[in-house]
């Protein structure tokens, strides 16, 4: 069985990144750029996005990374995990 939790040579966890954690941000972020998100989750996030991110966890005052931002293991698990309890309601 593996887990995307502590494991060994995995991308740094959510709170070691440069995004604040996804469980703080995730439920306030829009649906359009949820929908976004979730059609690539893989995908460098857009400028505005980030900084929409940095907004909603009042941290627009921090430097926001300019390019190159994408969800860590863990982050796109927590979504996967927000989208399959959403599909349940």
């Amino acid at each position: 069985m593996t887990s995307l939790l502590g494991e060994p040579d995995q991308e740094a966890p959510a709170s070691e990144g440069p995004l604040p954690s996804i469980g703080v941000w995730w439920p306030m972020l829009e649906s359009p750029l949820q929908l976004e998100i979730l059609e690539h989750p893989t995908a460098p996030l857009r400028g505005v996005v980030v900084r929409r991110i940095f907004e909603l966890c009042d941290l627009e005052h921090s430097p926001v990374p300019r390019s190159g931002v994408r969800l860590g293991p863990n982050e796109r698990a927590y979504i996967a995990g927000w989208v399959h309890a959403v599909d349940w309601m």
